[in-house]
């Protein structure tokens, strides 16, 4: 009884040694987390989530012009419901764009993005758009999509302005025309 009385105390304290070290390591894992997202640039969402706390009132401001152009017998009407708007970087910022397709025909489009200047375009990092992927319209159809992007905070301040706009291009054999 006391041999096996000893190796239960020894199985114990290992049992206990080992839950303390899940322990440490579920602790330690937040902050090894953000060391490995900072230095491998993952999940950069998050990075962007904590960038307008960080720099609230501090990011340089830009102002920013919405525009849409639609490819010559594309029955679509797009247009941003904001022209313009300012912003800062680091923050988040979402536009809706209202879409209709004013033929009596099914459409299927996609949306190109556009940036003047357009060294802009790498610092404007979009996280929700219209243009990721084909939009299908029924005849008359109407309908809103929201842009929702983040200036990044590494901008030239050479840049105070950028103007964000979309072609819009017909899918060949996807609609009705």
């Amino acid at each position: 009884m006391d041999r096996s009385h000893s190796a239960n105390v020894v199985l114990l304290r290992k049992l206990a040694l080992i839950a303390l070290m899940m322990f440490g390591f579920a602790w330690a894992l937040v902050p090894m987390y953000r060391v490995i997202c900072e230095v491998t640039g993952l999940n950069q969402v998050a990075v962007a989530d904590a960038a307008p706390s960080q720099a609230a009132g501090a990011g340089a401001e830009v102002t920013m012009t919405f525009d849409s152009m639609v490819q010559a017998g594309l029955p679509w009407q797009v247009r941003p419901l904001m022209s313009h708007l300012k912003a800062r970087t680091g923050q988040f910022v979402r536009v809706d764009y209202e879409i209709t397709n004013a033929s009596d025909k099914r459409v299927v489009g996609q949306a190109v993005p556009r940036y003047l200047p357009a060294a802009a375009g790498e610092y404007v990092k979009k996280l929700d758009c219209f243009c990721f992927k084909q939009q299908s319209f029924a005849p008359g159809e109407t309908k809103r999509f929201p842009v929702v992007f983040v200036i990044d905070p590494k901008m030239p301040r050479e840049i105070g302005a950028i103007t964000l706009a979309y072609s819009i291009f017909d899918v060949p054999g996807q609609g009705g025309s």
